[in-house]
């Protein structure tokens, strides 16, 4: 008897544990038919095709309880009875758990999905167009003499009357959310791509002397060349809170998230003026960048690296767990938890920012140090 007990013992450790094989699979269902075990007609190969099901057509299938389990008294002393009837119960409540867990990861994983291009625009007199709801083709917006339109690759361009001037300080704000990003084309010409949770503010019609904007979050900016009647280049000036941006006509990225260890820009052609708030000044040749923390120094830039969300990738090189749990927090829109000491893991790689989640749940497990669960739109990250 005891090494009968045994043999069921050590069936139903592989069986919970996923190390069983066909065949022992199908001898723990002989044994749970010796025991008279009254169940829905399933057998474990069965069982481990609707793990892929739902939650639903698993509790139809899976019903047991105690009182379920039915063993001839003849065949089993009185504390094997109670034994069995524990194991029988226990592996069938384990398996169940396991499904539910692998399901229910697998829907929250579902739920959280990258971020797209979604954008609020915020007009000069204060109204809020969600740029997600508008049709593409149409108009946005009139304000004035000037006019906005979604255009037919979804983003947002601005046509001025040159002959309007009373418009020049009334502004427009276009703001992204977590889990957004977007481009626009201001009155000026210029492009701006927004990455998720960032934002500008700027003019409908720009003053004649300079062009000025503020931003928070990371935009990169391809600046229109412009001149004035004496063809001298009209500056462009793009502030965050930190610093003063100085451009004539050129292609550069900041990254100014307020929870960023230090605001970056990376300049990519042309040449541009970085001055800090507190009288720091550095000019930018392309492949350059400026890094400002308490200080403002220049050093040579990962131009791929730092376009990287741009052009739709998340490139990590050498990159600290906390840095990436960052920006997957911002583009999933997610909440993320990770233990101090574990922030400094480093990650090299690229991924798709248009993978789902579990991609990068997937890459961070690689270490084999680290395991993540998925719980509703929490990311947390272990030993």
């Amino acid at each position: 008897m005891e090494d009968q007990q045994d043999e069921l013992n050590q069936l139903h450790q592989k069986v919970v544990t996923g190390l069983a094989t066909p065949n022992e699979k199908k001898q723990l269902v002989a044994w749970l038919a010796r025991l008279n075990v009254e169940r829905t007609e399933i057998s474990l190969d069965e069982l481990s095709k609707d793990e892929l099901q739902s939650r639903k057509s698993l509790r139809t299938q899976l019903d047991f309880s105690e009182q379920q389990v039915q063993i001839n008294k003849w065949w089993i002393s009185g504390w094997a009875r109670v034994a069995a009837v524990l194991l029988v119960v226990g592996a069938v409540s384990l398996l169940l758990w396991q499904s539910k867990s692998t399901i229910s990861g697998e829907q929250n994983a579902k739920t959280v999905v990258p971020g797209g291009e979604k954008a609020l625009l915020t007009l000069a007199n204060g109204k809020v167009v969600s740029l997600s709801d508008v049709t593409v083709g149409t108009t946005v917006a009139l304000q004035g003499h000037v006019r906005v339109e979604k255009t037919k690759e979804g983003s947002i361009v601005y046509h001025a009357n040159t002959k309007a001037t009373s418009y020049v300080a009334a502004k427009n704000t276009l703001t992204t959310p977590n889990g957004g990003h977007f481009k626009a084309t201001l009155p000026d010409g210029t492009i701006a791509w927004l990455n998720a949770a960032s934002s500008i503010s700027y003019p409908l019609k720009f003053a004649a002397d300079e062009r000025r904007i503020k931003m928070t979050g990371e935009v990169y900016f391809e600046v229109a060349k412009l001149t004035d009647g004496k063809r001298k280049r009209i500056p462009f000036f793009v502030e965050t809170d930190k610093q003063e941006i100085q451009v004539l006509g050129t292609h550069f990225n900041v990254n100014a998230y307020t929870n960023e260890d230090a605001v970056r820009t990376t300049l990519v052609e042309g040449s541009v003026k970085v001055r800090a708030n507190d009288g720091q000044v550095a000019l930018l040749r392309p492949g350059q960048q400026t890094v400002l923390a308490k200080n403002l120094k220049v050093q040579r830039a990962d131009i791929e690296q730092q376009l990287a969300w741009k052009n739709g990738d998340f490139i990590f090189r050498g990159e600290k767990l906390e840095d990436v749990l960052r920006q997957i927090s911002r583009w999933y829109d997610i909440e993320v938890e990770c233990p101090k000491h574990l922030a400094d893991v480093r990650f090299t790689g690229m991924v798709s920012r248009s993978q789902p989640i579990s991609v990068i749940k997937e890459m961070i497990e690689t270490t084999k140090k680290l395991k993540v669960e998925l719980k509703e739109r929490r990311f947390t990250v272990t030993e």
